[in-house]
């Protein structure tokens, strides 16, 4: 690379663009002088990039973007070092999109072993940086999921009513949007780029059609459970194909998925999953569905929280049908949670908190989130259940957020 087209790219890169402040940052704020490196994984479009500029902004950092179209394709970690090479030590190099860089991580290990730089990284494959990248740097550097907006900033930003988030969702740019041609802009762009680039070149997916007729299913039903066998006959595919593509779509935060909760993990394996969206406004433009189902959003919303503020999550059903929409997880902590988009829900929402609290002994006091204003614990048949507001319960701070069921 000839130094005149390198200083023409770390121009354009250098620019910071203006952003929300986000909530992550106070988490992330601590460690970005520390010796290991910072690493931020999400959707594509969440905010990283600005979250990694806005972190350093005040610092001399060199912001480097390998999603630009002008590099080459075959990049390695001979040109991160290109750029760097002239940086003085203790400079904040932000690497955005590494993923498209073979070799990065020696590169990155290297200058955070001989601490000549402060170093974060962002990507938007979910096994690059969340698994292999704490490996490869052998506890060298921590990770960040960034998501797109919570409720909790969408109501600081755009509205505070929660129907416009189960509608609008949370990416910045499309919140910005004056006008709602311009978030479906926006909203098909992102999820374009997503099939064609962070899935289909990535793994060398050539049916693009089938790919992307997969993708509108699963967003199309969050909250239902995955059959194989079903989409092998809509889709024309074989289970293997449909298994990787379902690989590849959550790796690149389309989706994710929520397992059976089972002590065995043989048993949770074997039985399906449901499937939620990383974004409820994605699902919304990429839905087929001819109803809003206020109801399937406000239990993505809730999946979507539970993994924001750190859980693990799972769902129950029983022998008879009742089912636990989450069962949440921290350490040894367990909590069932219901959604009912009602005010009055049905009386089946709590019978199956009961029964599942009858199967399972050590838990927490199970939640109901309802559309209740009141908020109360109420004894049903025999056990303990915390009713919830479903905004109120969105709107709790993550830092230092108390159990669930618990009042901030």
């Amino acid at each position: 690379m000839d130094e005149q087209h390198k200083k023409e790219l770390l121009a354009r890169w250098q620019a910071v663009v203006p952003s929300f402040q986000r909530e992550v940052e106070a988490e992330i704020s601590p460690l970005k002088q520390g010796k290991n490196a910072v690493f931020l994984y999400g959707p594509r479009r969440a905010g990283k990039s600005t979250i990694a500029q806005r972190l350093v902004r005040s610092k001399e950092f060199r912001y480097l973007n390998f999603d630009d179209p002008l590099l080459p394709k075959d990049m390695d970690s001979s040109h991160i070092e290109a750029f760097c090479s002239d940086c003085a030590k203790g400079t904040y190099i932000v690497l955005d999109e590494i993923q498209n860089v073979s070799g990065w991580e020696k590169w990155v290990r290297h200058a955070v072993d001989t601490e000549r730089f402060h170093v974060l990284v962002t990507g938007s494959t979910s096994k690059l940086l969340s698994s292999e990248f704490t490996t490869s740097l052998a506890g060298r550097g921590t990770g960040f999921l960034v998501l797109p907006l919570s409720f909790r900033e969408f109501t600081e930003h755009y509205s505070k009513k929660l129907g416009d988030y189960l509608n609008v969702g949370g990416y910045p740019e499309v919140i910005k949007s004056g006008n709602e041609t311009g978030r479906q802009k926006l909203l098909e762009s992102y999820f374009e780029l997503a099939i064609l680039k962070d899935v289909a070149a990535r793994y060398a997916v050539r049916d693009i059609g089938s790919l992307r007729s997969l993708a509108i299913f699963l967003l199309t039903n969050p909250g239902k459970t995955v059959s194989l066998r079903n989409m092998k006959a809509s889709l024309n595919l074989s289970f293997d194909a449909l298994r990787a593509y379902l690989d590849y779509l959550e790796s690149a935060f389309l989706h994710f998925t929520v397992p059976h909760f089972a002590y065995s993990l043989r048993k949770s394996l074997e039985l399906p999953r449901k499937t939620y969206a990383y974004d409820l406004g994605l699902q919304s433009y990429v839905s087929r569905s001819f109803s809003p189902d206020f109801g399937r959003k406000a239990e993505n919303a809730v999946a979507i929280e539970l993994k924001r503020r750190g859980f693990e999550v799972f769902y129950w059903k029983g022998g008879n049908g009742r089912e636990v929409d989450f069962v949440a997880r921290k350490g040894a902590e367990i909590t069932p949670v219901n959604v009912c988009y009602s005010e009055n829900p049905p009386a089946r929402e709590a019978d199956s908190l009961v029964e599942f609290a009858g199967e399972h002994k050590k838990i927490k006091t199970p939640v109901l989130l309802t559309m209740k204003r009141e908020e109360k614990t109420e004894n049903w048949r025999g056990l303990e259940i915390k009713e919830r507001n479903i905004e109120k319960w969105l709107l709790e701070k993550i830092k230092g957020l108390p159990p669930l069921g618990l009042k901030t």
